[in-house]
């Protein structure tokens, strides 16, 4: 009697509690979003107001000014550009980002209706289509083309920096400093400290300026301070997500470190000049 062939198991879904990165548990599409966001818990009378830094159709990443218990979240109204839009939401992970003053939050959905889902699909795509626009026709990264650009879209999260405020500085990176980042709009002024005395404003970037990543694709000290001169907002991906990059699409990783090392290139370039000039 031949003997039965073992049945096969289906594929299981990812568990975003079991994965010590959330990165790894996106098996949805997701972009980065920025839009208001009210978080309605257990524990907090009248909600806690939050940012989204990205959205996908089965969940959101916010940041909160304070940690609160994230296994007390209910639901959360997302205000979208075509109005707001009430889910239920878990709580799932949570980080403190002490050098951006905020709390990093990740939510699912849970027991979605179907018109809700269609909604955060159109949502969704249309977030993508206009990061990969921006990618391909104002940045400084337009080389990786419309298909690196939504894989970027995947990883990527958009980050509020008030005027002032400093995103990165000279020297060794602290930790949560080593990430990429693309100027969405504002401006951010990149300045030298010379001989520990004074400090030299270098450039002034604004909308599509790629800065930061050396420590991450080099691992060298940051070169320069980089602070916001006006309320701006930036395209960050962060040590995890470049990490996740690489191992699922290496070229496009690969692509995005060129990128870093030529921006920065180019600045030595222009930099070297203006000395010419003073000598």
């Amino acid at each position: 009697m031949e003997e039965s062939p073992p049945m096969l198991r289906p594929p299981q879904r990812p568990n975003p509690l079991a994965s010590p990165d959330p990165l790894e548990a996106r098996v949805d599409p997701r972009t980065g979003a920025d839009f208001p966001v009210r978080l309605y818990t257990s524990e907090i009378r009248g909600g806690l107001e939050a940012r989204s830094r990205d959205l996908s159709v089965g969940g959101l990443c916010v940041a909160t000014a304070t940690p609160f218990a994230i296994k007390a979240v209910q639901r959360v109204r997302l205000e979208l550009p075509g109005g707001p839009l009430e889910v239920a939401a878990e709580g799932r992970w949570q980080n403190a980002l002490p050098h951006d003053d905020v709390v990093m939050t990740g939510l699912a959905f849970v027991d979605t209706p179907d018109e809700v889902v269609d909604r955060l699909w159109d949502t969704v795509l249309d977030a993508a289509k206009r990061f990969a626009r921006f990618i391909h026709t104002r940045s400084e990264i337009r080389e990786i083309g419309i298909e690196g650009a939504m894989g970027l879209a995947q990883v990527s999260r958009f980050r509020n920096v008030p005027a002032g405020q400093t995103v990165y500085r000279q020297g060794p990176a602290a930790p949560g400093e080593r990430s990429i980042f693309l100027v969405d709009r504002g401006a951010v002024t990149l300045r030298v400290r010379v001989r520990d005395v004074r400090e030299c404003d270098l450039e002034r970037l604004e909308s599509g300026a790629l800065f930061g990543g050396l420590p991450l694709v080099a691992g060298v000290d940051h070169s320069e301070t980089a602070q916001a001169e006006i309320d701006s907002r930036i395209l960050e991906l962060d040590e995890r997500a470049f990490l996740y990059l690489s191992r699922s699409r290496p070229w496009l990783a690969q692509r995005l470190s060129q990128a870093v090392t030529c921006a920065y290139a180019r600045r030595l370039h222009h930099l070297l000049a203006r000395a010419r000039d003073l000598l």
